[in-house]
């Protein structure tokens, strides 16, 4: 009876530690401004910083290493994930701020 509610918790918080990126922006790419695009690269190079600050020796590893092991595993392929995706939406909207013309 215990494991499942036990189960579920681990689930919940493995959910609840691991970085969210959303790469899109709130209107399609091609209405973005050129100052709209540099705020949403910088919004995606947070995210990777962020993903980065949790990956290896972090402080979300150590705790997920002392109460669920297989939690580190969990915790670094979410950030590996959120890292790649900032990576092409930075590279998606750097090509598009140089189609545009922006300086």
């Amino acid at each position: 009876m215990n494991k499942p509610l036990l189960l579920a918790a681990a689930v919940l918080a493995l959910a609840s530690c691991a970085p969210r990126y959303n790469p899109y922006a709130p209107k399609p790419d091609a209405e973005l401004s050129c100052q709209e695009i540099l705020a949403e690269i910088d919004r995606a190079q947070s995210a990777r910083a962020e993903a980065g600050r949790n990956r290896g020796l972090s402080g979300q590893n150590v705790a997920w290493a002392i109460f669920f092991l297989p939690g580190v595993l969990a915790n670094e392929y979410t950030n590996d994930q959120v890292q790649q995706a900032a990576d092409q939406r930075i590279a998606t909207l750097n090509r598009l701020y140089a189609a545009k013309g922006c300086s």
